[in-house]
């Protein structure tokens, strides 16, 4: 309760207190997921492997803050989802675009979405895991373990995963009631995902130098040394980035 003569605290001010009580959630509860994930992806880098991403809806903003990032590795490949979310609750619609990338054993598959609960970033990442990957999972495991699945199989994201980061959020995303209504605002997956992905990326780059090895790290194009170093990573990676498979065609 406020107090006679005290400062009523603004919605901004509500929304950063609550940002960082979650992302000090996320580092307390998550650390020992992310070094996971971080020793995972060193690995994966050593022995020239993919690490792919997914997110459908809003989420594939978050995957795609790994995607041709300064700052960021270059041996990332972004799945497109063509509906941009539009078809995130049709079972089968994965099926019509994994095809086109060339996924194999060794490589990591991160699908990200707060719920869990839509059949098409569970199926892509059944899909993954069949193809060789390893999945992640970035999810809101308080939400997603209360929620029913909307897959035939019954199963959730992080049913589907090897390894899960949880993104500590608010159910149904937006954490803060608006004042004299019943909804909520201010959603925060955005803020908090990124963040787990961003301090996974930078303990991968540690990890990797510290045994001596060059971490892949994308620079800004804006520096002067970026367009050099930045075609380095190309020269590496982008044949298997940028290439996409042609569908066999089926005889008959």
């Amino acid at each position: 309760m406020t107090g006679k003569g005290s400062k009523v605290q603004t919605g901004i001010e509500h929304y950063f207190e609550t940002a960082f009580k979650q992302l000090n959630n996320g580092l307390a509860s998550q650390l020992s997921a992310m070094q996971a994930v971080a020793d995972l992806w060193r690995s994966a880098i050593e022995n020239d492997h993919l690490l792919y991403a997914f997110g459908s809806g809003h989420s594939r903003f978050i995957a795609g803050e790994l995607y041709f990032r300064a700052g960021g590795l270059a041996n990332v490949m972004m799945i497109h989802d063509p509906s941009e979310g539009s078809a995130e609750r049709l079972e089968g619609f994965a099926e019509t675009f994994m095809g086109n990338y060339a996924i194999e054993t060794g490589d990591l598959l991160l699908v990200v979405s707060n719920s869990g609960i839509n059949p098409l970033p569970i199926e892509v990442a059944l899909i993954g895991k069949a193809q060789g990957a390893k999945i992640i999972a970035l999810t809101n495991l308080k939400q997603s373990t209360k929620a029913s699945s909307r897959h035939s199989s019954g199963k959730k994201l992080y049913e589907c995963a090897d390894l899960i980061l949880d993104n500590c959020g608010s159910e149904g995303d937006a954490a803060l009631a608006v004042p004299n209504h019943a909804f909520k605002v201010g959603p925060t997956s955005t803020l908090t995902g990124v963040a787990i992905l961003n301090a996974i990326v930078t303990q991968t780059a540690f990890n990797l130098a510290s045994v001596g090895k060059k971490p892949p790290v994308l620079i800004s194009a804006n520096l002067a040394q970026g367009d050099d170093h930045n075609q380095t990573m190309v020269d590496a990676y982008w044949s298997r980035l940028a290439a996409f498979p042609l569908r066999k065609i089926k005889s008959g």
